[in-house]
């Protein structure tokens, strides 16, 4: 994870980019503590808290209902960070209790955003969504850049979340133009942060370009002699190094952000360090070292009562104990990780907890517990990767209906201006009687030309909405129509009818040890595999990642568990040693033949039953439906 300044706690919520800290005279009346509040950077959220719930309960006249709003705005972003997040929600519902009837527009945009704040955190993204929506349309109703700024980095930061890189991207330098227009320079140098943040992600992979962005916000926090900007940077170049395989690079970074958080006294964020540096150092073959600087770690969250960053600071240290062979310590630490990451619902974090268990309990030699633990983390990879799906599945599909669109305007502005020149070519051929019956074949053979040209285009257009682009197999709706009539066909004629359902095991594994582009390869020469084990009138398609389904007509269910042992077998025989020599690919396969009244949905669910039977039973198995 990389580390932030959170851009929400530093950037203040008023037009007033954050001032240098300088002597000022003391605020008496409580329009000039709140405008003093508003002034104050991050940094010094406490002073600025203690300023507003001063003022607060003396602006109750009529007169101070603008001012009072303000305050009760920046009061709730002043507790981000620092309450529970039930507490913030209830806060910011406080405040807009009281705010909306009084059309006060900018702190009603500012306390929803400060609610959606709080509900993100707390797990509950699309009410969250909705907040930020509304501050987007609230800034630009009302033309308030602060609002519209932190309305779009709330936003982007929630699209990075999702995994939709490239709108939290275009929300982010959004945001970063209205902070250049501000003329918030802080601003601007979190804003850079954030996009260094996105290209840095293991989804990205861009570490180059995030180590540019990195190295941009470090020169202006050094000019600005900005010591916990300093810090950050360095703590995040060293990160990013780390994950793009460099530890050895990563290690000097986190070390220069070490020493820079104990000169400021800071001890979370010197815990912070520690950890990434017992994580680097055990990487490298130091696990002894490394355990020193976690149980440092360990020891500061514990003290200050932070279960979220002792839970996770023990999945390093349980790395650093399994290198030192010590795994029954580790499995102790892994215990209380995960029983923290299980009340939360952290499903990212839970999964890197029971690799780490499988591994110890192999170690060992407790096989049963292994499996299980295995298992579990099997169980959350396919969840993290059934919500990537279904976020990419939706934008794609947007995608590809807007690039159809796009490919229909182009042909047909390009038709109609070819008509145009027919027209223009029969007026010629009225003026000119000698060549008219030659003019005549070539406009009657261009319009051809264009014709064929228009059906052969919009045939290729039906193949792509029907094939699957990397396989080349039949896609899911294009299956889906086969499968509708085939079955419809077999009813009337009381003929049987079997599915296969086809998956990949292990694929996530594949992915993540191999690579998407062996990964891909891998689908590609499962689908010719498979498509040449068929016999003729059989059909395969992909439906998704690494599933198929085979529709077999006329096949009983012998005939259909033959054909899923060929299609095992067929992708058990192939040669991976091209991609990789330690690459072994296998497929597990679930049968299930027509019964009298079988819809498609029923006999594929229990097709897919019959598969996760074969999955049970160790994989690379066929199934079939009893």
């Amino acid at each position: 994870m990389i580390k932030s300044i959170l851009f929400l706690a530093l950037l203040t919520v008023t037009s007033a980019a954050a001032q240098p800290a300088r002597r000022a005279p003391q605020p008496r009346t409580p329009q000039e503590m709140v405008a003093a509040a508003e002034k104050l950077p991050g940094v010094h959220d406490d002073s600025a808290r203690a300023l507003l719930e001063r003022a607060l309960p003396l602006l109750r006249a009529p007169a101070d209902r603008p001012v009072r709003a303000r305050a009760l705005a920046e009061h709730c972003w002043r507790q981000a960070g620092y309450v529970p997040e039930p507490q913030l929600v209830a806060l910011a519902e406080a405040g807009l209790a009281e705010v909306v009837p009084a059309g006060q527009g900018y702190a009603v945009g500012m306390l929803r955003l400060c609610r959606g704040y709080g509900r993100e955190n707390a797990g509950q993204v699309d009410s969250a969504a909705a907040d930020y929506e509304f501050g987007i349309a609230t800034g630009r109703r009302l033309n308030e850049p602060e609002v519209l700024a932190m309305a779009l980095l709330l936003r982007g930061d929630l699209n990075y979340y999702r995994g939709d890189f490239a709108s939290a991207l275009q929300d982010m330098r959004a945001a970063y133009d209205l902070s250049v227009r501000l003329g918030d320079a802080e601003g601007q140098r979190h804003l850079l942060g954030s996009i260094a943040n996105l290209y840095a992600d293991r989804r990205v992979g861009d570490y180059d370009r995030a180590l540019e962005y990195y190295r941009q916000v470090l020169a202006s926090n050094v000019a600005e002699n900005s010591q916990a900007g300093i810090s950050t940077a360095y703590f995040n170049i060293g990160r990013t190094y780390e994950t793009k395989g460099d530890v050895a690079a990563a290690l000097p970074y986190y070390q220069r952000s070490l020493e820079i958080e104990r000169r400021r006294g800071d001890p979370g964020e010197v815990a912070y360090v520690q950890s990434a540096m017992g994580g680097a150092l055990t990487k490298l073959g130091r696990a002894d070292e490394g355990l020193r600087w976690l149980n440092q770690a360990l020891g500061y969250h514990t003290r200050a009562g932070d279960e979220a960053s002792a839970a996770q600071a023990l999945l390093p240290r349980a790395i650093a104990l399994r290198a030192l062979h010590r795994p029954r310590e580790a499995l102790a630490d892994l215990e209380r990780s995960a029983a923290h990451f299980q009340s939360t619902g952290n499903t990212r974090f839970l999964e890197k907890v029971r690799d780490e268990q499988a591994q110890n309990l192999a170690a060992l030699g407790e096989w049963r517990g292994a499996y299980d633990a295995r298992a579990a983390q099997v169980e959350l990879q396919k969840r993290l990767a059934d919500q990537f799906k279904e976020e990419q599945t939706s934008r794609l599909r947007v995608q590809f209906d807007s690039e159809k669109k796009e490919a229909e305007n182009r042909a047909l502005v390009r038709e109609n201006q070819l008509r145009g020149q027919a027209l223009a070519f029969a007026g010629r051929v009225r003026r000119l009687q000698t060549v008219v019956i030659a003019l005549a074949v070539a406009i009657m053979a261009a319009l051809a030309f264009l014709t064929m040209r228009h059906i052969a285009g919009e045939r290729r257009m039906r193949e792509m909405a029907m094939t699957d682009e990397l396989t080349r197999l039949p896609n899911r709706r294009h299956l889906l129509a086969v499968a509708g009539e085939a079955l419809e066909d077999a009813r009337s004629r009381h003929e049987p009818f079997s599915l296969l359902a086809v998956d990949v095991d292990h694929f996530k594994r594949i992915n993540d040890a191999f690579g998407h582009d062996v990964g891909d390869s891998v689908l590609r020469r499962i689908a010719r595999a498979c498509r040449a084990a068929l016999l003729d009138g059989d059909t395969i398609g992909r439906t998704g990642g690494e599933e198929f389904i085979a529709v077999l007509p006329r096949a009983d269910a012998a005939r259909a568990m033959d054909t899923a042992e060929r299609l095992r077998g067929a992708v058990e025989r192939l040669d991976w040693s091209d991609l990789d020599p330690a690459l072994h690919v296998t497929v597990s396969i679930g049968v299930a033949q027509r019964l009298a009244d079988d819809s498609f949905a029923a006999l594929s669910r229990r097709a897919d039953d019959s598969l996760y039977r074969a999955k049970e039973s160790g994989r690379n198995r066929v199934h079939a439906a009893v």
